[in-house]
């Protein structure tokens, strides 16, 4: 070894020259950089697309929900021409179909993003069963037109095409009326109903689910990107220059962004090192603890604990706001509720209640405050309603206690007594919740089961 040591003293004398080191350093310091770089443009692709499948969701879950609202905009508006002839309904159920058309807009929205994906076979599907429910809509409209005398002058071309058939025109105004009105309640087109609600949930669910994996395949990319750009880091550490400038990138700037998030109260973006990242994970899994149990307090303190109605203190709240206004206020009592409390025991009771609160949502408008302010005592508040609608209010408690005399599930017969209120009513007392009262008792002492006007 001596030897070859003293043989070869000018290597030895000579060692690493500093151009080889700065080159070597440059080449190593170049490569870094190119990988460093490279890794850095990957993150923000990584990001890119996490933005692009977060811009699909959102796109999509809106096309979801108008498919559903205009569906729903056309029933709404069909039902209210059949049950009170009001031209207007049958010119904004046309308006939707021809004007606005969020339904098809729906599917043009999603159309390039996701046309083989299934939220858009889905959404086909609910937009088919809509035009069904359109060609029954139609006929019902045809048919309540003739029961209100309207000549073909008032109707749009689409009802023009249709002609009642012959033992529809040998039918009463009434009759005709009440067919155009099972028409559109019945189990055909409640099925058609059920199958866009269910395809509407379908393409949402599975929205959510290739969501779900793509930002999983994302997080799982740029999981990988930061751990290379961390090695890349320690490697760096020796340049000193390039450790400030890491510093600021993986430390400095975002402990400045967390601290500018956390005093708007807004959640932590998940960047820089991984240790800012589960720091930022962990006090978004807090706050969004927090919120759920801010909100949960919140609907604690608003609705009713058994049939998840609002309660009276909503009631309370919303009761001063009613004089005025094109509202209708309707109070309900269950009859008889004490006797099937003591005749059947308080679960059946319960049940009765929870049945009872079930159908008024599900004949009330979504806009509609239904809320439980006693034992067995509803109220419904109507927004946008006035007299001229008396007959749409009258047809929905008669169907609800049509139901309510078969009820499912063991529950015994029932019956609701309800006395309405308009704001726009004829000698009003002042407080239109003592007239709706009045009328209610008129209900309770002449006819249970039955609807009452002040």
């Amino acid at each position: 070894m001596d030897e070859r040591i003293a043989g070869n003293g000018r290597e030895k004398r000579d060692g690493i020259r500093l151009s080889y080191f700065y080159a070597v350093a440059a080449v190593i310091f170049a490569v870094m950089t190119f990988v460093l770089l490279l890794s850095t443009y990957l993150t923000s692709r990584g990001y890119s697309r996490m933005e692009e499948a977060t811009e699909r969701y959102i796109t999509a879950q809106q096309a979801a929900a108008d498919m559903q609202a205009g569906s729903d905009y056309l029933t709404a508006q069909a039902r209210a021409f059949v049950a009170t002839g009001d031209l207007k309904r049958m010119e904004q159920f046309f308006e939707e179909t021809n004007v606005t058309r969020r339904r098809d807009h729906a599917l043009e929205a999603i159309e390039d993003l996701l046309e083989d994906s299934p939220t858009y076979s889905y959404l086909s599907a609910a937009m088919d069963a809509s035009n069904q429910l359109l060609e029954i809509e139609h006929s019902a409209m045809r048919l309540a037109a003739e029961s209100y005398g309207y000549g073909s002058a008032a109707l749009p071309e689409e009802l023009r095409a249709l002609k009642p058939s012959e033992a529809e025109r040998a039918l009463s105004p009434e009759k005709q009326r009440d067919e155009a009105l099972n028409m559109l309640f019945d189990e055909t087109y409640q099925n058609y109903k059920d199958e866009i609600r269910k395809n509407v949930s379908q393409s949402v669910e599975v929205l959510i689910g290739e969501t779900h994996q793509q930002q999983r395949e994302s997080s799982d990319r740029l999981l990988h990107l930061i751990h290379r750009e961390e090695a890349l880091i320690v490697g760096m550490l020796l340049l000193a220059l390039l450790l400030i400038l890491s510093t600021a990138l993986l430390v400095s700037y975002p402990l400045r962004s967390y601290i500018s998030h956390i005093r708007l109260d807004e959640e932590l973006p998940e960047k820089g090192a991984s240790e800012l990242r589960f720091l930022a994970r962990t006090y978004n899994q807090v706050r969004e603890q927090n919120l759920r149990h801010s909100e949960q307090l919140r609907y604690d303190a608003t609705h009713d604990a058994l049939t998840g109605l609002f309660n009276r203190g909503v009631f309370e709240k919303l009761r001063s706001r009613l004089e005025g206004r094109d509202n209708a206020l309707l109070i309900i009592d269950l009859d008889r509720f004490k006797e099937i409390n003591d005749r059947y025991g308080h679960d059946i009771g319960d049940r009765a209640l929870c049945c009872v609160s079930a159908l008024l949502q599900e004949n009330f408008r979504a806009e509609d405050y239904i809320c439980r302010i006693g034992g067995d005592e509803f109220v419904v508040i109507m927004v946008n309603m006035n007299s001229s609608l008396r007959d749409l209010v009258e047809e929905k408690i008669r169907r609800i206690n049509d139901t309510l005399k078969t009820p499912k599930d063991g529950l015994p017969p029932m019956s609701l007594s309800v006395g309405v209120a308009f704001g726009d009513r004829e000698n009003p007392s002042g407080d239109i919740y003592k007239d709706a009262d009045t009328a209610l008792y008129r209900t309770k002492t002449q006819h249970r089961g039955g609807c009452e006007f002040y």
